[in-house]
């Protein structure tokens, strides 16, 4: 994957999500259709961290999917960042217990 574009950052629930869309540079020859294939990266961190922060969580999207436009990337990124946080928050891990998990 390449790096297209910057990273688009929300708020949700005292969070920053962070979403990177990168257009796959090798794309699967075995998925059906045409046109572009992207992916995401998703990073959810404490309010008002960046998204190369220590405490980040970070997520990428399924690499046996691929979306078939840069918009609908990120806003899938922004779906699993929203699932990311609903989990912490339903968890009580709150301001705390971030770590450097890769889901």
């Amino acid at each position: 994957m390449n790096d297209d574009s910057q990273w688009k950052t929300e708020e949700y629930h005292g969070h920053d999500m962070h979403v990177r869309a990168q257009h796959r540079v090798l794309e699967n020859q075995d998925l059906p259709g045409h046109g572009a294939q992207w992916d995401f990266t998703v990073k959810v961190t404490p309010h008002g961290e960046g998204p190369e922060s220590a405490q980040a969580v970070t997520a990428n999207s399924d690499p046996s999917i691929f979306y078939s436009t840069q918009a609908i990337a990120e806003n899938m990124g922004f779906l699993k960042g929203r699932e990311i946080v609903e989990g912490r928050v339903a968890g009580g891990a709150g301001e705390t217990g971030y770590g450097s998990t890769t889901l």
